[in-house]
């Protein structure tokens, strides 16, 4: 039976959040399909490009901890007006601007100022107006916002780069962004009038003792590790995915519906390998399975032609990779019990973002020196072969075993 202090506008406060979410990772993976297009019509080298989705991974790396803190301390809805603000000013700023490079990367880099503030407010959201046996909804229904966000510009940009030229289709983005944060704006509330039953929101734990006993256990540094891997080969793949297609006769359209395959097949694997994880109690299988996969897979991308093949190739990569994301979240966090899951689940997503920033610039200068793809290729199947002994030495935690 449902509880009666339970508010129907939280289904309101929910999905007027989730525009904010997705315009942000629109902005993020504009130019990924699309970065031929964007080094030719401004006159700048690939690495200049790549600086545009690099922002994101920068950026989150500087506030991630002072987002954690605004929600903390003013809670989530000054976070969502900060993000929301940041993407829709500076959204607009870049498509009415568009001609120019330095204002759309200066543009971007204040976008992707927001989007910690935007992604972090996740279990805040749900905890403050869902009661406990709908919060997993909630919080699923926002990571699934970042999901979609990540698939629509592998698609868009490409058809809306053809049909509109680049700054026309950074135009149409923008009103995405204005509409999101105007929608943010207008209809987020903090909490409603009686909070829904269930525990509250817990604080975000930043302490440097709490930091100092993370770094002292094994288990969580090996979860770490293997996310630190994993994440960077992702990040790199969704932001230089156009880089790695073009040289065996892939379109930008190509591109980018390889890109939405890639990731959409990936929403089907976070939503069905969690539940069987759960269901079997069991994670390092799970991650073991994966990684092994995922090294032909990845040697596949590097070496295949034809597009189906390589669609085919890229939806298999994407449902390993994102379908174990979250269980090695969740093991992350189940070994490293009693602390906080915001602490330990914040420092494995600000390791990821790290690897990102590294992995793409020497993907970059790999390809450069090499004269092609092939080389920084086979250096993520080397980095994902790397990670077989080390979720081999894993084991199930004392949690999942009770």
């Amino acid at each position: 039976m449902k509880a009666q202090n339970v508010s129907p506008y939280r289904w309101v406060v929910l999905f007027t959040t989730i525009p904010a979410i997705i315009a942000t990772e629109m902005m993020w993976l504009t130019f990924s399909p699309i970065s031929s297009i964007a080094e030719k019509f401004y006159g700048v080298s690939s690495l200049a490009v790549t600086m545009l989705a690099t922002s994101y991974m920068l950026m989150f790396i500087v506030f991630c901890i002072p987002a954690a803190y605004v929600i903390d301390r003013f809670g989530f809805r000054a976070s969502l007006w900060i993000g929301a603000l940041l993407t829709g000013i500076f959204g607009l700023t870049r498509g009415l601007l568009a001609d120019s490079f330095t204002a759309v990367i200066v543009s971007q880099f204040l976008i992707a100022a927001g989007q910690p503030f935007l992604l972090n407010i996740t279990t805040k959201v749900a905890a403050n107006w869902f009661p406990f046996d709908e919060r997993a909804t909630a919080a699923g229904l926002l990571t699934m916002a970042q999901y979609l966000g990540f698939a629509l510009p592998m698609v868009l940009s490409p058809m809306l780069s053809e049909q509109y030229g680049l700054p026309g289709t950074l135009k149409v983005f923008s009103v995405v962004g204005v509409i999101a944060c105007a929608l943010a704006l207008i209809f987020s509330r903090e909490r409603p009038a009686v909070a829904p039953p269930g525990p509250a929101a817990e604080k975000e734990d930043f302490s440097l003792s709490t930091l100092k006993e993370l770094f002292r256990n094994r288990a969580y540094i090996i979860a770490m590790l293997v996310a630190f891997i994993s994440m960077g080969i992702f990040n790199t793949l969704l932001t230089l995915i156009e880089s790695i297609l073009m040289p065996r006769g892939i379109t930008s359209a190509q591109a980018g519906i390889i890109g939405a395959a890639f990731v959409l097949a990936g929403v089907v694997g976070a939503i069905i390998l969690p539940i069987i994880s759960d269901k079997a109690g069991k994670r390092i299988p799970f991650l073991i399975t994966a990684i092994v996969l995922l090294v032909p897979l990845y040697l596949g991308l590097t070496l295949l032609q034809g597009f189906v093949l390589l669609t085919v190739t890229a939806a298999v990569a994407g449902f390993a990779i994102m379908g174990v994301a979250p269980i090695l979240f969740q093991h992350g966090s189940e070994v490293a019990y009693p602390i906080q899951e915001g602490t330990s689940l914040g420092m494995i997503l600000l390791m990821g973002q790290i690897s990102g920033v590294l992995f793409v610039f020497l993907f970059e200068l790999a390809g450069g020196a090499f004269g092609g793809i092939t080389v920084p290729m086979l250096g993520v199947v080397i980095l994902t072969a790397l990670e077989i002994p080390l979720v081999a030495k894993m084991k199930e935690s004392a949690l999942i075993k009770k």
